[in-house]
């Protein structure tokens, strides 16, 4: 492994970082942020469009910087001949989501979805097993695999390959871990699972990605949400046959009516990173219109919102609510909503859970949440 002897403090200081903001909250997580060199993981980023190479071998102090701050690096794009967009995550969503993997000493994972194989080696060096890594992307496969090399992880095995088939050669798995949102999981997965084994997905649910945990019981398979979250998509039949879109960002909406706002409609203390995504997950498991979206020339209306059809809305902010003009109906469905998470005790995003029933399409079934229920 070559590296600067600059890198490890920067790592100490954003593990720190990452426990100062409870995205970390064990020892061994916190000691493989610091142990495996983020860097080395980065041959080169993309920003505003523009993609630079570096040599990760030799790090400059920009390149450290970038690395053990706590942000998401975009690593390709469809233009760059990976098929679709990868990049490393963000540091505190990794921290998040290893912790809520439960992972010990000894345990079997399958991770779908590669990126850089930085996510692959933290595991690896939780467990100290083997672990199976797949992406769709040969490019991306290849980056990670190389990456994996430098840092001398070697307890990682690449494979570039439909993540939606998992990998049975190297099951049972005590987990599948996965690093892209998706619509629902995959039979397959849950085939290649052990006994006791679960699937730790972002799996669309109100226009994002919260992680859903899934495990098998006597009543079927049940999935219980254990952390806030978002992920770009995945490509292919993780998502097949889902419409429309579980995200609707790249749609906007008429800009609301200021007449018809009604800021006295939610609750004035929500924490825009806490309670608000409560209420958020509440709007999502009790009305299926709930979604993530946007107001033409406006960025103040960006967030969770009740959408009827392409002219008809409700924006639902920390503030209030900003129906588009003509909403009102469902401005009063979408304040009742909201009453009815207030007289419950305001039910944190943890307290939903949910069963799986088939769906996706015949040729990639996928199993997806329904009844939602506390």
């Amino acid at each position: 492994m070559t590296t600067t002897a600059d890198w490890a403090p920067m790592a100490q200081a954003l593990a720190a970082d990452l426990r100062a903001k409870n995205a970390i909250r064990s020892d061994a997580v916190a000691a493989a942020i610091e142990a495996v060199p983020r860097h080395l993981f980065i041959a080169g980023h993309y920003a505003a469009g523009r993609h630079t190479p570096v040599d990760p071998a030799r790090p400059t102090g920009e390149l450290l910087g970038l690395a053990y701050a706590d942000r998401g690096i975009m690593t390709h794009t469809p233009d760059d001949g990976a098929g679709g967009f990868s990049s490393t995550s963000q540091p505190s969503i990794v921290a998040k989501m290893l912790e809520a993997a439960r992972l010990r000493p000894g345990m079997r994972v399958l991770e779908i979805g590669a990126g850089t194989g930085w996510n692959a080696a933290l595991i690896a060096h939780i467990t100290g097993a083997d672990v199976h890594t797949i992406d769709a992307s040969g490019l991306v496969a290849a980056g990670a695999q190389a990456a994996l090399d430098r840092a001398g992880a070697s307890r990682v095995a690449v494979h570039a390959a439909d993540g939606y088939l998992g990998h049975r050669d190297g099951g049972p798995y005590d987990l599948v871990i996965v690093t892209c949102g998706i619509a629902g999981t995959s039979p397959a997965w849950h085939d290649q699972l052990g006994d006791d084994g679960a699937v730790l997905a972002p799996v669309a649910h109100g226009g994002l990605h919260p992680l859903l945990r899934v495990t098998r019981t006597p009543q079927g398979l049940t999935g219980r949400l254990v952390a806030n979250a978002d992920f770009m998509t995945a490509t292919g039949p993780l998502y097949a046959g889902v419409t429309p879109a579980p995200a609707a960002r790249g749609h906007r909406l008429p800009a609301p009516d200021p007449a018809a706002a009604r800021p006295g409609a939610v609750p004035d203390d929500l924490d825009p990173r806490g309670s608000y995504v409560d209420l958020w997950m509440h709007l999502a498991a009790r009305d299926p219109r709930t979604t993530c979206a946007g107001a033409e020339g406006a960025t103040d209306y960006t967030g969770a919102a009740l959408v009827e059809d392409d002219s008809t809305a409700v924006f639902v902010q920390p503030n209030g609510l900003y129906p588009t003009p003509g909403a009102q109906t469902l401005a009063d469905q979408a304040e009742q909503r909201i009453a009815e998470w207030a007289q419950t005790g305001r039910p944190e995003l943890t307290a939903w859970s949910c069963s799986l029933a088939p769906g996706g399409n015949e040729t990639h079934p996928l199993l997806t949440p329904t009844e939602w229920r506390l």
